[in-house]
Order: structure tokens, then C-alpha cells, then sequence
């Protein structure tokens, strides 16, 4: 699960759905955020330290059901080998679709803190479960460690002392500009005038492309392996082929350049 590699486009689509949903839960549901812990931390601190415990109160559920999300993604992780847990990247992505339709039938006049908790779960397992782009680690719900490693790979490359890092710095470019746009059409999806707290249901659209595209990939790779001569009777392939192959059917190798998992 954790040594999956995705294509490009699909971390790029996961970057917007993560900026996407932040900036949702803050224009939409009273300035917090789902993916970006960092900050919610900070407000309890902040608000603490002024006396304003209603205030820091409201930050604690979000950053307790990012932290249930988390546990959840890990033991998903844990019993993947099971027979009817041979893919938790689609059941990830099942459970967050469905979760932000969820969201998005709530009747008006529900408390944000439902709507906000629910995100925050989501993103967590978002997260957890989709680390790497072909052999280059990255985060697809926060943006700090990918402009990081951005910077630090950039300089390696312009610098001619490793010129295999332009491929890192070209494919966290994309992410960072996919996050950074995804967090502009929720600013603007979520507004009063468009869809307000409904606008999660374009988040679930976006993820839906991502497990329609994931679901053929998988398919494709095990009709290969039973195909090929040189695989026959080989079922462990099949079996990790979903956790450990890249979107091009190869196995991902060590990464020098790693994504802060936090933000």
C-alpha cells in the first residue's frame, strides 16, 4: 500500500482534490482546515494562551478525527494481505467519495463540526495512502515538504550535481501548482454564491476519475501477469501486484529526495 506508485496525473488530481478540500472547510466552515493540521494546532494554541477555550475547542475534533483517519489508513496497511483487503488504495478512495457525497446531501443548517471532521478523516487517510509518484515521495494533502524537496532537487539539478533530480523537481512542480489551483476553485466553489458547503460533491467527481483509473491500471496489470509465459504460476505477482507496482508496471526503487509527512 505504501510503496505504491501512482502516474503522475493521478498525484496531480489527488493535489488538487487536497487543496481543494482545504481550502473548502475554510471559506466554507468558519476558517479551519481538513489537511493542514500545522495550522489547527496552532489556533487551539493561540486561542488557549488568550483564554478563549470555546475557541480552541472547536480545532480539537478536526485534529482527532485526522488522527483516527491516520490509524485507519495503518490498519488498512496491516491486513492488505488479506483476501478481502487485496487493494485498500480503491477501498481508500470508495470510502472518501463517499464520504464527501455524504457532505454534500447534509441539509442545510447542519454544524460545521460534522462537516469538518468528516473531511479531516478523509484527507487523513488520503494522505497515509498515496505517497509516492513513480520512485519520488510527496504529499498530496500539504504542501510544505513537497516545496522542500522541490527547492533542494531544483538546486541539484541546476547546479550539475546530480542532473536525475530534474526529473523530482519537474514532477513536484506540477504537484505544488496542482494543489495550489485546486485551492482557488475551492475558494471559489465553496462561496455562498456558488456551491457553498455542497462543493465537496466536485472533490468526489475528481477522486472517482482517480479509482476509475486506478481499477483499470490494476486490471490491466493482472491480465498481464496471467498472460505472460514467464509468470505462469506465479500468484504472489499477482497478489502484490495492486501494492507494488507503478503505473508503468515496475516496481518503485529508493528515493534520495523524501516529502516531510507533515505540514
Amino acid at each position: 500500500m505504501r510503496a505504491r506508485a501512482e502516474h503522475l496525473a493521478t498525484g496531480a488530481t489527488l493535489a488538487v482534490v487536497g487543496g481543494y478540500l482545504d481550502a473548502y472547510t475554510f471559506v466554507a466552515h468558519d476558517g479551519v482546515f481538513a489537511n493542514a493540521q500545522t495550522g489547527n494546532v496552532v489556533f487551539v494554541a493561540v486561542d488557549a494562551a488568550r483564554g478563549q477555550w470555546a475557541q480552541a475547542g472547536r480545532h480539537l475534533p478536526i485534529i482527532g478525527a485526522f488522527l483516527l483517519g491516520l490509524l485507519a489508513a495503518e490498519v488498512l496497511a496491516a491486513h492488505r494481505h488479506r483476501r478481502w483487503l487485496s487493494d485498500p488504495t480503491r477501498l481508500v478512495l470508495a470510502a472518501e467519495i463517499g464520504t464527501l457525497l455524504g457532505v454534500a446531501a447534509l441539509p442545510p443548517g447542519t454544524p460545521s463540526l460534522w462537516t469538518t471532521t468528516a473531511v479531516a478523516f478523509v484527507a487523513a487517510l488520503q494522505v497515509t495512502t498515496f505517497r509516492l509518484i513513480g520512485e519520488t515521495a510527496y504529499s498530496t494533502t500539504m504542501t510544505t515538504g513537497n516545496l522542500r524537496t522541490l527547492v533542494t532537487a531544483a538546486y541539484e539539478w541546476l547546479s550539475g550535481y546530480d542532473r536525475a533530480q530534474r526529473v523530482v523537481a519537474g514532477r513536484l512542480a506540477v504537484i505544488v501548482v496542482a494543489f495550489a489551483g485546486g485551492a482557488a476553485l475551492g475558494a471559489l466553489a465553496s462561496g455562498p454564491d456558488a456551491l457553498g458547503t455542497r462543493a465537496t460533491v466536485l472533490a468526489a467527481l475528481a477522486l472517482t476519475g482517480v479509482l476509475v483509473a486506478v481499477e483499470t491500471h490494476t486490471r490491466r496489470v493482472r491480465a498481464g501477469a496471467r498472460t505472460r509465459p514467464d509468470r505462469a504460476g506465479r500468484d504472489d505477482v499477482m497478489s502484490i501486484a495492486p501494492d507494488a507496482l507503478s503505473a508503468h508496471g515496475r516496481q518503485p526503487g529508493p528515493q534520495r529526495a523524501t516529502v516531510d509527512a507533515g505540514d
